[in-house]
This record gives C-alpha cells, sequence and structure tokens, in this order.
C-alpha cells in the first residue's frame, strides 16, 4: 500500500516549498484539477489537470472528485482516481490541501498523513511580500493565518507538525519531512 502527505497550513509557510524538494527528490506529486487557465510555463497533466467549467461540472456530476473547492473564481479539485492510484502502488506521494482537503482525505482513506507545516507571522508576512502582490491582499492572508491557520483548533488535526519559519534551516525542515517517509 501506497502513503500520501497531506500538508496544509498558512500561505508562505513553505509547503510548495517541501513539495518541490520532495518531486526533485523522486517522489510523485499528486496533480490536482482546475478550472483556471494555464500560466506560462504550466503544462496540463505535470502542473494540474486543466479543465473548462463543463468539464468540471462534469466530474463533479460523476462523484469523481474527493473535495473540490471555489478560489478566486476557479474551481480546484482532488480526483478520487489520482489517489486510488497511488494508494494501490507501493509509493510515497505528496498533495498541498486546504484543511478541508485533508479531512476530507482522512475520512475516506486511512494511508493519509496529515502534515501540518507551520511558520511565525513576521515570517509569513515577509514570504508574502517577497511575492508580491497587493497590501490589501497580503494583509488578508496574514490575518487569516493570525486568526484561523495558527490556532490549536486549526493546527490539531494534524498527524505531524513541521514548523519552517525565518530561522529553522530548511535542511532540518526536510530531515523531519523525510523521517515520515522513512528515509534519510
Amino acid at each position: 500500500m501506497g502513503k500520501i502527505l497531506a500538508f496544509y497550513g498558512p500561505s508562505a509557510s513553505g509547503k510548495s516549498e517541501i513539495q518541490k524538494e520532495l518531486s526533485h527528490n523522486g517522489f510523485r506529486k499528486i496533480i490536482t484539477a482546475t478550472t483556471r487557465p494555464p500560466r506560462p510555463n504550466e503544462e496540463d497533466g505535470v502542473h494540474y489537470i486543466f479543465m473548462d467549467a463543463a468539464q468540471f461540472d462534469q466530474q463533479v456530476q460523476a462523484n469523481a472528485f474527493i473535495e473540490w473547492t471555489q478560489y478566486n473564481g476557479h474551481f480546484y479539485g482532488t480526483l478520487k482516481s489520482s489517489i486510488e492510484h497511488i494508494l494501490n502502488q507501493d509509493e510515497t506521494a505528496h498533495i498541498v490541501l486546504d484543511l478541508a482537503g485533508v479531512l476530507s482525505l482522512k475520512k475516506l482513506y486511512k494511508d493519509i498523513v496529515a502534515v501540518y507545516v507551520g511558520a511565525n507571522l513576521e515570517t509569513i508576512a515577509r514570504r508574502l511580500e517577497m511575492r508580491g502582490g497587493s497590501a490589501e491582499e497580503i494583509g488578508k492572508r496574514v490575518k487569516k493565518a493570525a486568526e484561523v491557520e495558527l490556532s490549536s483548533e486549526y493546527i490539531q488535526h494534524a498527524d505531524v507538525i513541521v514548523w519552517n519559519h525565518d530561522g529553522v534551516d530548511f535542511n532540518d525542515t526536510m530531515k523531519s519531512v523525510n523521517a515520515l517517509i522513512g528515509t534519510n
């Protein structure tokens, strides 16, 4: 049986960086679906499974998604077939979801490890500023982190907690993640 590491946590906590490192080391990223148009250099089936709204709705009606959500006017979802393919292999894979998505996965499958990736507010704010974006959008994300995503009620759903704020060596963060997988 395979195992899936389902990462969740605040924006700019480092989930995507961890995911990139795992992919670089040969672990499979679970590709999610979206109605968002591809950005430059994004490939269908590599970064996302790109669908138009009608295709996405057809998959929703066919109950093909474990979870789906709307964000910034576009739909995002995790296909059951993507998860079940991994769980039927002897592989470890990874996915980044919001908490609702992680909880949906854990409700349906036993081989899911919920990994909370956290960082302090100062780190989150600095990283968001480095990414760019409006002050209003950065403020909303920092506020959400402060009020929700750093709360014990949010974190308590994790099987494992990994901190990735400034001052923590990213190699140490990856050692914690690799320990979950059973690699060094």
